[in-house]
């Protein structure tokens, strides 16, 4: 009887890499954003009126803010959980070399990538925060695979300096404005970004061209 390694052609470890990936994308870009989006729209909430009299009695006010600091805690509890289910590709290598083979990987044939990385890139550092280390490498690889997938490009550039990272594509693009609600690419890649304290911008028009970028500093 052969074991699923053997079946799968992956060693043990190998499988292990892939689990451990496959939780930390998880954690990542599905459970966070979703704690992010539910403290966020929760500390929108008043709980008094801007002549300071309270709109909510005050059991009801203390227990919103107890459910704030529990979400603030789920947040936090995340991010060092991420910090544990590091990709295991960029346990092995440099950021750089790391996301150059994974940007490969997803063009293959069909696309062309071009890198310009200047050496001030906190991206090209050896010690690397670990959280940031990681949204910008979901983020790069989401963005090309879109770029691929949805917008059919031929060409992508990868800028990276002290101040950002920015994707670029001649794909056939399309208008931020009307993404459908259940679609939570962008979204999801806002809240990764928001997470470890930087902001992504996404430009584009039907037609093309497209530019994801993601501040470093």
């Amino acid at each position: 009887m052969s074991t699923p390694d053997q079946d799968s052609g992956l060693s043990a470890s190998e499988l292990i890499d892939l689990e451990r990936a496959q939780i930390g994308h998880d954690i990542h870009d599905l459970l966070l954003p979703l704690i992010f989006g539910a403290s966020a729209t929760l500390q929108s909430v008043p709980t008094k009126s801007t002549d300071g009299e309270v709109c909510l009695d005050q059991a009801s006010a203390d227990k919103i803010e107890m459910v704030k600091e529990w979400l603030q805690d789920a947040l936090s509890l995340g991010r060092n959980m991420l910090t544990q289910i590091y990709p295991p590709e960029l346990e092995h290598m440099p950021w750089l070399l790391a996301a150059k083979d994974a940007v490969g990987k997803v063009c293959e044939q069909s696309c062309q990538a071009n890198w310009v990385a200047s050496d001030d890139c906190p991206l090209c550092l050896t010690e690397l925060e670990k959280g940031l280390a990681t949204t910008a490498y979901r983020i790069l690889i989401e963005s090309v695979r879109n770029a691929v997938r949805h917008g059919s490009a031929t060409e992508i550039v990868i800028r990276c300096n002290a101040r950002s990272l920015v994707i670029s594509d001649n794909g056939s693009g399309f208008d931020p404005t009307s993404v459908p609600s259940g679609h939570f690419g962008i979204r999801a890649m806002k809240g990764r970004a928001t997470l470890v304290g930087q902001t992504l911008t996404v430009r584009s028009e039907p037609g093309g061209p497209t530019e994801v970028q993601l501040t470093l500093s």
